[in-house]
Formats: structure tokens, C-alpha cells, sequence
């Protein structure tokens, strides 16, 4: 599932990635307020995978895919957070490949993270 986080400027998108995330997750969560905040102008997003994150159903990978095929310029600003190796490998092989600038931080940089995404200026870092 996905939680949102609040407390965050109105220009960063803070979600949390919790259990297993599906498909319902991607159409009724993210993908709604990513793109009212898209419509608003470039964007920034901070996306923490929880120490309970279980993984992606198939649909809510192929949602993920097509999400960001659609919205390749839109996102100036990425802040991963995750200690899972796996997924932290696979960030790490289309960070070349991401539009904006991307960080890479673990669970416990989370506060540094935050930091960086709101501190972060959309021509730059």
C-alpha cells in the first residue's frame, strides 16, 4: 500500500511504500495525486520503501513502468529512501536514465533526505 506523507511543501510528493503495493495502489493513490501535482508545474518526490515493504504485485509494477514513461520530464527532484539491497541495485541502474536529479539514501538518512528534497531548486540542487 501507499501513504501519503503530510508536511511536506506543496511542491513535494512524500509517499511511503508499505507491504505489497498493487495496482488499486497505483490508480487510486500515487498516480491521482502525482498528476494533480504535475498539473501545477514540475514536481519533486520522496519516495520511502518501509522496512515492511513486501514487494510489487505484476500490475502495480506495470503501473509503475507506464508511469514513468508518461511522466519522464515532470519530476525535477527524486529522493529514494530504502535499505533494501535489491531494490537499491535496481535504483541504482536507471538512475542514468532518470530525467531529474535522483538521490539515493538509506532508512535511516530519511531526516537528511526530507532536507535535500525541500531544499532542492528545480534548476538545480
Amino acid at each position: 500500500m501507499f501513504i501519503l506523507i503530510e508536511g511536506m511543501p506543496p511542491d513535494v510528493m512524500a509517499i511511503e511504500a508499505s507491504g505489497e503495493v498493487t495496482h488499486e495502489d497505483y490508480r487510486d493513490t500515487l498516480i491521482p495525486q502525482a498528476e494533480a501535482m504535475i498539473a501545477k508545474g514540475p514536481a519533486k518526490m520522496i519516495y520511502i520503501i518501509g522496512k515492511d515493504f513486501k514487494g510489487f504485485k505484476l500490475g502495480a509494477m506495470w503501473d509503475d513502468t507506464v508511469f514513468g514513461i508518461k511522466h519522464w520530464h515532470d519530476f525535477s527532484h527524486v529522493a529514494v529512501v530504502a535499505d533494501q539491497a535489491w531494490l537499491r541495485t535496481m535504483i541504482t541502474i536507471f538512475k542514468p536514465f532518470v530525467h531529474g536529479e535522483l538521490r539515493l539514501f538509506s532508512l535511516s538518512e530519511l531526516p537528511a533526505a526530507k532536507d535535500w528534497i525541500t531544499q532542492a531548486k528545480r534548476t538545480g540542487a
